[in-house]
C-alpha cells in the first residue's frame, strides 16, 4: 500500500510492530504471495503456501512470540511491509505489499534489522527465500546454501535457503 496522493511520493517510516498492526500484516502477507510470487509460483503453489488471509489473532499471535518485528508503514501509518528476526539470526517473514513493491519498504526494513542483529551480536542472519525474494536478499549480501524442496498441503514447493554472515 503506496502512500496516498495526499502523503506525495512514498516514503515509509520504520517502526516496530504493534498488535493491531496484525490485521493488516495478515494482508500484506496474503497480498505480497499472491501479487508478487505469482510470477514464480504455479496457483497451486500460491493457494498451498497461502490460500486465504491469515486472521488477524494468528497474525497477532505469531509475530507476538518473542520475535522482533519491524513494519514500514506509509505516511498514514498504514502498513506497507514488514519483516521479523527471531532470536537465532533466523529471517522468517519479509513481505512487501505489490502496492509498495519497489519503493525501497524493503531494504529499509532490512537495514534496521541487520543493525538489531549486529547490536545484539549475532554472526550470521539466514532464511529461506522464495523464488520472488532471492534476487533481494542476494542484493543485500547473502548467499546462496541450497535448493530446498518441500510438500506443503500435498503441493511441491521450492524456496532457498541463504546465509550471511555479519562482520
Amino acid at each position: 500500500m503506496a502512500a496516498s496522493p495526499d502523503c506525495g511520493a512514498a516514503v515509509f517510516r520504520i517502526r516496530q510492530f504493534k498488535a493491531e498492526d496484525a490485521g493488516a500484516l495478515a494482508n500484506v502477507f496474503h497480498a505480497a504471495v499472491h501479487g508478487i510470487a505469482n510470477r514464480f509460483y504455479t496457483p497451486e503453489q500460491l493457494s498451498a503456501w497461502c490460500p486465504e488471509v491469515p486472521s488477524a489473532d494468528a497474525m497477532c499471535r505469531k509475530m507476538s512470540d518473542g520475535r522482533a518485528v519491524w513494519v514500514a508503514a506509509d505516511c498514514e501509518d498504514i502498513p506497507a511491509a514488514f519483516i521479523d528476526l527471531e532470536a537465532d539470526g533466523h529471517i522468517d517473514m519479509l513481505f512487501c505489499h505489490p502496492r509498495a513493491a519497489g519503493q525501497g519498504a524493503g531494504a529499509a526494513l532490512y537495514a534496521r534489522l541487520e543493525a538489531a542483529a549486529l547490536r545484539q551480536g549475532l554472526g550470521l542472519l539466514y532464511v529461506e527465500a522464495s523464488e520472488a525474494a532471492r534476487g533481494f536478499f542476494e542484493r543485500m549480501g547473502f548467499a546462496l546454501d541450497r535448493r530446498r524442496e518441500f510438500e506443503r498441503g500435498g503441493v511441491k514447493i521450492h524456496n532457498y535457503r541463504m546465509v550471511k554472515i555479519l562482520d
